[in-house]
């Protein structure tokens, strides 16, 4: 079985932020790269991960270099097709009015992962809440319970 994943941007970022989960984000990582799993992105994962390296005071050339890096192996940013926008579209409308509906730019790596048909890992806690019934979603901290080592 080929293995795939779709990280949040939020989660790659957390490999060079000082913040509670780094080593579970780390961790993660590792074994993506140990056990060989195709790594998905929008494209605007690329964008993300350089603001916040740049907005943090991480080099932000450094973080393109790895990603560059990563690009020949095991990751691949993607441009949404047609089927990818409508499902990200329709990600957009779960919520309501007064909780909130999830941005387009978390639904749609949520969306890459259900067409790719394999997780997403997150830890946005929101985003999870409000589309936990869609499947493939997991929150960073349970990762080890849902990917083999």
């Amino acid at each position: 079985m080929f293995k795939k994943i779709v990280l949040d941007s939020c989660v790659f970022c957390k490999l060079f932020l000082q913040e509670h989960d780094r080593q579970q984000a780390i961790d993660l990582m590792s074994m993506l790269i140990e056990q060989r799993y195709e790594i998905i992105e929008p494209s605007l994962f690329l964008y993300e991960v350089l603001a916040v390296a740049k907005m943090s005071h991480f080099p932000a050339l450094t973080m393109y270099e790895l990603i560059t890096e990563l690009q020949k192996s095991q990751l691949q940013l993607v441009e949404l097709d047609k089927s990818d926008v409508e499902k990200t579209l329709e990600i957009c409308e779960i919520g309501h009015a007064k909780s909130g509906f999830p941005s387009f730019y978390d639904a749609s790596y949520h969306a890459l992962a259900i067409q790719h048909a394999c997780y997403f890992v997150t830890a946005d806690q929101r985003h999870f809440g409000k589309t936990l019934q869609l499947g493939h979603i997991i929150l960073l901290n349970d990762w080890e319970k849902h990917l083999a080592f």
